[in-house]
């Protein structure tokens, strides 16, 4: 009778100690943000670095679905994505969509104020910015636009 009580101390010492591991490793969301958060990433099947954008959601607490295209045209049709900012892969996330390698941050603080537009964009593919190698220079500008392709920094 010791041994199982014994055991199931050890049991529940390990358990508690890979949920606290667990919610250390986890990063704490944006207010009104509710978990999972859930992403479409659509990007080609060969860019190296949407897969390291990916990786970097998922170690941000998002859930990430991946969907493959050989064209992302008509993709970035269909969300509204205005010419000018562009980048290599489009990622949807509730109703709303975030362009290129924009931090984690933008995306979450996007969601928790509920901007009327339609998502944001870091268009190109900048040095240092998530999922890209190389040092940033300065900070990322972010841009926001609308459905009728109005561009505004985001954030201001």
């Amino acid at each position: 009778m010791k041994r199982i009580v014994v055991a199931g101390a050890v049991g529940l010492a390990l358990a508690g100690g890979v949920f606290l591991f667990r919610s250390a490793q986890t990063p704490p969301l944006a207010s009104g943000v509710t978990t999972p958060l859930s992403a479409v990433v659509h990007k080609t099947p060969t860019c190296g670095c949407c897969t390291n954008y990916i990786t970097y959601l998922k170690r941000k607490g998002f859930e990430v679905e991946v969907q493959n295209h050989d064209d992302l045209t008509a993709i970035k049709e269909q969300y509204g994505v205005p010419a000018g900012m562009e980048s290599c892969h489009t990622t949807v996330i509730g109703d709303y969509v975030s362009e290129g390698h924009v931090p984690a941050e933008t995306i979450m603080s996007m969601l928790s104020e509920k901007p009327s537009i339609a998502g944001v964009a870091l268009p190109g593919m900048p040095s240092g910015a998530p999922g890209m190698g190389g040092v940033a220079r300065g900070e990322f500008t972010v841009y926001g636009f609308s459905t009728d392709g109005e561009v505004t920094r985001y954030g201001e």
